[in-house]
């Protein structure tokens, strides 16, 4: 019995030194080029963005682009620069983008008593700041619900309410598996795990996004070169862990305000969004009055296989809401 026991301990202690030895390989091989890769996404984000001292906090913003304003808020692991992301993926060129990294996320500070109201008013402030008077508001994900808020609270301050597989209320039966995003937590606080995953298992990552694996599979090279642009845009993705938690804070009861909102608003979203449910869509397009719902069997998070689709979608939805608002 004992000589049964011995053998097994060195089986043990052989596996134990293999993946000791698997690890140093890998962490000798690979962490020059995620270095590499970690200061140049932190020198592009100080380059790239401005602090706004507000009595809602610090906020990080960027604009970029010259024509109609349009507000860019970003989903959960994102900053200003997944905004400008959006922005360029479903408008296109003629918008002036004005990308904002919300509570938490990036250099956005988090202020006492966080709360979507107080982040929506934050908006506010930031367009008198840059002498801005109306803007289309575009909430993607968990920036849905300061969107909505925005447009609810401030609407002579917005002209269009766009919301892409938006979030317009707390969690719902359809949203992720806690274990999954106690998965992803888990990812977001280590840059390097992080960054492992993005290089060698792109798939595994984005159906933890809610990007289901046979639609990652069944994209085309550019949607697919389009999806590793956006996990690589969040970079250093631990510097987004606090703005991620504190989402989950402020949403956690929150609901569509709609009794003041009157910009038109356009809803978008997929069937199979593994992340945030369709039920988030037709919950908002139910509360707001003046809303076009459309729903897209499949896409997943995002709806990056329907990219050319929703961008005529968007811009059809503005033109006509432009004409409206003149007539």
């Amino acid at each position: 019995m004992k000589e049964v026991k011995g053998r097994f301990r060195k089986i043990l202690l052989i596996i134990a030194a293999c993946l000791i030895c698997t690890t140093v390989i890998l962490i000798a091989l690979t962490y020059p080029n995620y270095h590499d890769t970690m200061t140049e996404a932190q020198k592009q984000l100080l380059a790239n963005s401005n602090i706004l001292e507000t009595e809602y906090g610090d906020i990080e913003y960027s604009v970029m682009g010259e024509g109609t304003p349009v507000i860019l808020l970003h989903g959960a692991g994102g900053g200003y620069d997944q905004g400008l992301w959006l922005g360029k993926v479903f408008f296109g060129d003629g918008y002036k983008f004005i990308s904002v990294s919300r509570y938490g996320y990036l250099r956005s500070s988090i202020p006492e008593n966080a709360s979507i109201e107080s982040q929506a008013a934050a908006y506010e402030t930031l367009l008198d700041n840059l002498s801005i008077d109306k803007a289309i508001v575009v909430g993607a994900s968990a920036g849905g619900p300061s969107a909505t808020q925005f447009a609810n609270d401030y609407p002579d301050r917005c002209s269009a309410l766009v919301l892409v597989s938006a979030v317009s209320m707390g969690p719902a039966p359809g949203d992720k598996d806690p274990l999954y995003v106690g998965i992803i937590h888990t990812i977001q606080q280590s840059d390097y795990a992080y960054w492992l995953f993005t290089r060698f298992f792109q798939a595994t990552i984005l159906d933890l996004m809610g990007i289901p694996t046979e639609v990652y599979e069944a994209f085309n090279p550019e949607q697919k070169e389009l999806a590793q642009e956006m996990l690589d845009i969040m970079h250093p993705m631990s510097q987004r862990y606090e703005g991620t938690v504190n989402d989950e804070k402020m949403i956690e009861f929150y609901t569509v305000p709609a009794g003041n909102l009157r910009a038109p608003t356009l809803i978008i979203h997929a069937k199979d969004d593994a992340l945030v449910s369709y039920e988030h869509a037709e919950n908002a397009h139910n509360k707001i009055s003046q809303s076009q719902l459309v729903l897209y069997d499949t896409g997943g998070h995002g709806m990056l296989s329907q990219m050319n689709s929703t961008r005529v979608l968007v811009k059809d939805f503005l033109n006509e809401s432009t004409y409206n608002s003149t007539t």
